[in-house]
């Protein structure tokens, strides 16, 4: 396999069917201080996604079959999972019946005693005004049917499902917008990622999800582990939208509406929020609005989820990096 052609680093202010405050060459000039080149092959778009997923906001890869993921729409819709393969087929659908969809912009996916669940985080808050957040751990839908015909599957199996648990948390510094969620399994945590609107910057947030079964219906504090060195300034195409641990854990993968991050992980409680980010460009998808991230199987390849917008449907893309 030859190595994927760097591309540099270009926080430009792109055409992504949308407009951003602050997207200047000046401000992109300063976002690009920070981060350094990533060895990455363009961002190339793989299938238009079902209209079913128009607000397509999160998607993780199912650790039971390489090539089927799991995608939600963001807020105000039902809370339902999607699940597609590679070529963006849609092969199965799983409602979950007792959530309400009021912001939910990330999922994972993570172990729970011998079995697989799926973790969906309500964070958005555009407006930093939620007292506090939601956390709703539910079982991972059946797999679809591996011989059914995908091009005729029209959704494969309808699943009802029930959350296993949901759980309250607050931030120790006040409401923060956020869309990113990665689950350690390793070390027992759930970290999330702020978006970065405003003087704070980009923020790691943890809790060890043991802390979860404890906590019963009372609300938990998140720890702030500190500010990450993601280049956003005041161009808002750099606010973080997603983030995805590698499947051998070592890196997390950030991404905003331009751009990927990678940061060697080392696990919330020790990480050095000091390192600069290993970073490349996705104008080359061309999305219409990028919110998405999920690593292949391979821990090369990156899976890219957009909602549709101004008359565009929702993408699927992928791009394939070098480990930094």
């Amino acid at each position: 396999m030859s190595a994927p052609k760097p591309v540099r680093v270009l926080v430009a202010c792109i055409a992504l069917g949308f407009p951003f405050s602050g997207c200047s060459e000046g401000a992109a000039q300063e976002d690009s201080t920070l981060a350094r080149e990533l060895a990455c092959g363009p961002a190339t778009v793989v299938a238009t996604l079902p209209g079913s997923i128009g607000e397509a906001s999160g998607i993780a890869r199912d650790p039971r079959r390489d090539d089927l993921f799991w995608l939600h729409n963001d807020s105000g819709n039902e809370t339902v999972l999607f699940g597609v393969d590679t070529t963006g087929t849609l092969l199965a659908t799983a409602r979950i019946s007792s959530v309400t969809n009021r912001d939910i912009e990330d999922v994972a996916i993570g172990r729970c005693g011998s079995e697989w669940c799926v973790y969906l985080a309500d964070i958005g808050d555009n407006q930093s005004s939620r007292s506090s957040i939601q956390i709703h751990r539910t079982p991972l839908p059946a797999l679809p049917d591996p011989h059914m015909d995908a091009s005729k599957s029209g959704g494969g199996v309808d699943q009802e499902l029930s959350a296993l648990a949901s759980w309250e948390l607050d931030y120790p510094d006040g409401p923060r917008d956020a869309e990113g969620i990665v689950i350690d399994d390793a070390r027992g945590q759930l970290s999330i990622i702020s978006k970065g609107r405003g003087s704070a910057g980009v923020v790691l947030y943890s809790i060890d999800v043991a802390e979860f079964e404890q906590a019963g219906d009372s609300p938990r504090t998140l720890r702030r582990i500190g500010r990450l060195a993601i280049p956003i300034g005041g161009n808002s195409a750099q606010l973080i939208t997603a983030a995805d641990l590698s499947p051998d854990g070592t890196l997390l993968a950030l991404r905003s509406y331009a751009s990927l991050h990678l940061l060697p992980w080392s696990g919330a409680s020790s990480q050095d929020t000091t390192l600069a980010p290993n970073s490349a460009p996705l104008f080359l998808a061309f999305e219409p609005q990028g919110e998405g991230v999920a690593w292949g199987s391979d821990g090369e390849v990156l899976y890219l989820a957009s909602e549709g917008r101004n008359g565009r449907p929702p993408q699927l893309s992928r791009i394939r990096c070098q480990a930094p």
